[in-house]
């Protein structure tokens, strides 16, 4: 009898351990079915935000393209001897731009992105040390101007000498 009872104790115990795991295990379910629809929510706000970057970014590459034609338009008329306002070349203007040669140091200039004095410093720099490279270079290269402006100057105006 005591035999019996050992195993009826038993039994129950793995009834009782069973019993737990299940309970246990569906807990364990739950969790993983909350954690995977979480997943689905990140997912989701991963794909919004890079919607979003790819929107800003769009949108930034327009607002430069048109900072770039009002930087043209502006630039066009000072360095034209035109009128800022209308863009319209004056007639001694136009006659004197038909001989004249502009460089990159002369769009700097006027744009107001180089001083006199640091284009004289370059240009001694450049005597001194008879570097081959070219003015502009020797700017960046001294960190007068940012090469992203001299490449963005050369994108604007390509016939500069």
């Amino acid at each position: 009898m005591s035999m019996l009872l050992g195993v009826f104790i038993v039994f129950v115990l793995i009834i009782g351990v069973a019993g737990f795991g299940y309970q246990s295990t569906t807990g364990l379910t739950e969790k993983i079915q909350i954690q995977r629809a979480r997943k689905q929510q990140l997912k989701l706000k991963y794909r919004e935000t890079k919607q979003t970057l790819t929107d800003l970014k769009e949108m930034e590459l327009s607002l430069t393209r048109q900072l770039d034609g009002v930087d043209d338009y502006s630039i066009g008329a000072l360095t034209e001897g035109g009128d800022l306002i209308t863009g319209v070349q004056k007639p001694a203007a136009r006659k004197r731009n038909t001989t004249a040669q502009h460089t990159i140091v002369d769009v700097l200039l006027a744009e107001k992105l180089l001083s006199p004095e640091d284009l004289a410093k370059a240009e001694n720099y450049k005597q001194q040390s008879k570097s081959p490279y070219e003015i502009d270079e020797i700017l960046s290269l001294l960190g007068y101007v940012n090469p992203d402006v001299i490449q963005r100057i050369k994108r604007r105006y390509p016939n500069l000498a």
